[in-house]
C-alpha cells in the first residue's frame, strides 16, 4: 500500500473528527457537571437551612425570666425538649450533607455552631434538673469540648472567666449560636454561588477554546478533504470527459501517493494504450479506405483497359503489317530509289514498326490489368525466385554502374503463382534500378515475420515525397523521368500480390531519401522444413 494511503488519512480523518468532539464534549460535560454540583449543593443547603431557621424558633421560645419558679422551669424544660428535637433534627440534615459531599471543611462552622448548641442545651438541663444525668445529645460533642474546652467558659465584659453562669447567661448564647446558623449557611449559599458563577466563566472560556480549535481543526479538515479527496475526483473525472472526447493524449497528473495517484497512473496507461488503439485503427482504417477506392478505381479502368485494348488491337497490326509490307518492297526497290532518298524513308518506316509494337504491349499490359481470376498456385521457394530475377538484370547494360545486394535471412515457401509473383519482384527492381543514379545500390533483404514473407526493396535514389507515397498504387500515375512509363506497374502489381492475400507497401522518408518497397506473403504451413537458398549478390557493369 502507498506511503500515504487512503486508509491511513481516513483514519487521520477521523481522528481530527474525534479530537473535535471529544474537546466539545469535555468542555460541554464539564460545564454540565460543575452546575449540577452547585445546583445539588443548593439545593441540599435548602433543608438545612429550614432545620436551622426551626432551631432557632424553638430556641427564641427560651424564656429564663421565670426560672426560678416550679412553673417556669417546667416550661423551660419543655422548651429545651423541643429546641432538642429541632437541633437532632439540624444535625441529621447536617450530616447528610457533610458526608454527601465529604467535604468537612465547608461544614465546620455549622459543626462548630451544633456543638456549641448541644453543650449548651446540655447545661441548661443540668441547671433545671441538676439531680437527673444528663448526657450531651451526640457522641461527637464530647470529643469536639476535649479539643476546645473553653467554650464551656463564660467571660464578664472585663474579660474575666464567671465560674457560675445562669440560665439567663446560657440561653443567651444558646440563642446567640442558633442566630449564627442561618447567618453561616446564607454565607454558604453565596459562596455556593460565587464558585458557580466562577465555574460557570471556566466552562465558557473553556467552551470557546474548544470551539475555536474545533473549527480550526474543521477547516484543516475541509482543506485535506479538499486535497486528497475532491480534487483527485475532481481530476479524474476532468480526464475522463477528455478521453471519452477523444482526447488520449490527455494525462491526469496527480501527487498524492495514494490509491488516487494509482488510480490516475492506471487510467493515464490505459489512455496512451487506447490512443495507440486508436491511431493504429486509424490508420488501417485509412489504409483499407484507400485500398476499397483503389480497388474501385482499378476495376473501373480494368473494363475500359478490357475495351480500348480490344479495340486498337486490331488497328495496331494492320499498321505493323502495312509497315513491313513497305518496308519489303522498298528492298526489292532499292536499286531504283536514290540513296539519300531510301534512308529517311526507311527510318520512318521502322520507327511506324517500333511504335506500333509498342502500343500492342500497352494494350498487353491493359490486357494483363483488367485480366482478374484464379491462377495456378503451387509451393515456390521466393528466395530463388527473386535470385533469378537478380541474376538476369544484373547483365543489363542500361544499368551499369548500379549494385544490387540479395540479402536473404531465412527460406521462404509461399503457396503463389510463381509466374505473376517474379513479374511483381522484376517490376520492383527495375522501378529501382531506374530511380538511382550510376554508383547507386539497391539492396533486397528476404525473412519471415510473423507467418509472413517479407521480402524488401531499398534503394537510395530519389525517393518520393508523401502525395507520391499515397497515390503510386494508383492506375496511370507515374513519375519516371525518361516519360516513357504507363503508370500500370505498380497497380499490377499490387492486384497482383492482394489475389495472393499478401501485401505491397511503399515507404520513402522524403525526396532524394531514397524509398522501400515491401511484399508481405502469408508464408507455407511446412516453409520451416525448406532448403535454404544461397545469398546472391549481383552487381551490373
Amino acid at each position: 500500500m502507498a506511503r500515504g494511503s487512503l486508509r491511513r488519512k481516513s483514519i487521520f480523518g477521523f481522528a481530527l473528527v474525534m479530537v473535535m468532539l471529544g474537546s466539545l464534549l469535555s468542555g460541554a460535560v464539564y460545564g454540565l457537571r460543575s452546575f449540577d454540583r452547585a445546583n445539588q449543593k443548593l439545593v441540599d443547603q435548602l433543608p438545612e437551612l429550614g432545620a436551622a431557621t426551626a432551631l432557632l424558633k424553638q430556641a427564641a421560645h427560651l424564656d429564663a425570666r421565670d426560672a426560678g419558679s416550679p412553673e417556669g422551669k417546667s416550661r423551660l424544660h419543655q422548651d429545651l425538649i423541643r429546641v432538642r428535637q429541632a437541633l437532632q433534627v439540624y444535625f441529621e440534615v447536617l450530616r447528610k450533607n457533610t458526608t454527601r459531599f465529604a467535604d468537612m471543611e465547608s461544614k465546620r462552622e455549622e459543626l462548630d455552631l451544633a456543638f456549641r448548641a448541644d453543650a449548651e442545651v446540655t447545661e441548661l438541663f443540668r441547671l433545671i434538673e441538676p439531680d437527673d444525668p444528663i448526657y450531651y445529645q451526640f457522641n461527637a460533642t464530647k470529643v469536639y469540648l476535649a479539643n476546645h474546652p473553653e467554650v464551656l467558659l463564660f467571660y464578664d465584659n472585663k474579660g474575666r472567666v464567671i465560674s457560675s453562669p445562669t440560665i439567663a447567661d446560657r440561653v443567651e448564647r444558646l440563642n446567640a449560636y442558633t442566630s449564627d446558623l442561618p447567618a453561616s449557611l446564607h454565607r454558604g449559599l453565596m459562596e455556593i454561588l460565587d464558585e458557580s458563577g466562577t465555574t460557570y466563566k471556566a466552562s465558557r472560556s473553556i467552551v470557546v477554546l474548544s470551539t475555536v480549535c474545533v473549527a480550526g481543526l474543521l477547516f484543516l479538515l475541509v482543506r485535506l478533504f479538499h486535497r486528497w479527496v475532491l480534487r483527485p475526483v475532481y481530476y479524474l473525472h476532468a480526464g475522463v470527459l477528455q478521453v471519452a472526447r477523444g482526447n488520449f493524449t490527455h494525462r491526469i497528473e496527480l501527487k498524492s501517493s495514494d490509491e488516487m495517484q494509482a488510480l490516475a497512473d492506471a487510467f493515464n496507461s490505459m489512455a496512451n494504450r487506447l490512443g495507440v488503439m486508436y491511431a493504429d485503427l486509424e490508420r488501417q482504417v485509412d489504409i483499407r479506405s484507400r485500398q476499397l477506392v483503389r480497388s474501385e478505381r482499378l476495376a473501373g479502368v480494368g473494363f475500359l483497359a478490357a475495351g480500348v485494348a480490344h479495340e486498337i488491337n486490331n488497328p495496331l497490326a494492320s499498321i505493323a503489317f502495312g509497315a513491313e509490307a513497305l518496308e519489303s518492297r522498298i528492298n526489292r526497290w532499292s536499286d531504283q530509289c536514290p540513296a539519300s532518298e531510301l534512308k529517311p524513308i526507311k527510318s520512318y518506316l521502322a520507327m511506324i514498326q517500333e511504335e506500333a509494337f509498342r502500343c500492342k504491349r500497352i494494350t498487353e499490359r491493359l490486357l494483363d490489368f483488367a485480366r482478374g481470376g484464379d491462377t495456378l498456385r503451387e509451393r515456390t521457394d521466393v528466395i530463388s525466385l527473386v535470385q533469378s530475377v537478380v541474376e538476369m538484370t544484373r547483365h543489363m547494360g542500361k544499368y551499369r554502374g548500379r549494385t544490387i545486394r540479395f540479402q536473404p535471412r531465412s527460406p521462404l515457401f509461399c503457396e503463389v503463382d510463381g509466374q505473376e509473383i517474379k513479374q511483381v519482384v522484376l517490376n520492383l527492381v527495375v522501378n529501382a534500378l531506374e530511380a538511382i543514379e550510376s554508383g547507386g545500390h539497391l539492396i533486397i533483404e528476404a525473412h519471415a515475420n510473423q507467418g509472413m514473407a517479407e521480402v524488401s526493396f531499398t534503394d537510395n535514389g530519389h525517393g518520393m515525397p508523401p502525395d507520391v507515397v499515397e497515390h503510386v498504387f494508383e492506375p496511370f500515375f507515374t513519375r519516371k523521368r525518361s516519360g516513357k512509363g504507363t503508370g500500370l506497374g505498380l497497380s499490377i502489381s499490387h492486384r497482383i500480390i492482394n489475389q495472393h492475400g499478401g501485401e505491397l507497401l511503399a515507404e520513402s522518408p522524403g525526396e532524394n531519401l531514397g524509398s522501400t518497397f515491401t511484399i508481405r506473403l502469408p508464408l507455407g504451413e511446412d516453409f520451416n522444413d525448406s532448403r535454404p537458398s544461397a545469398v546472391a549478390q549481383a552487381g551490373a557493369a
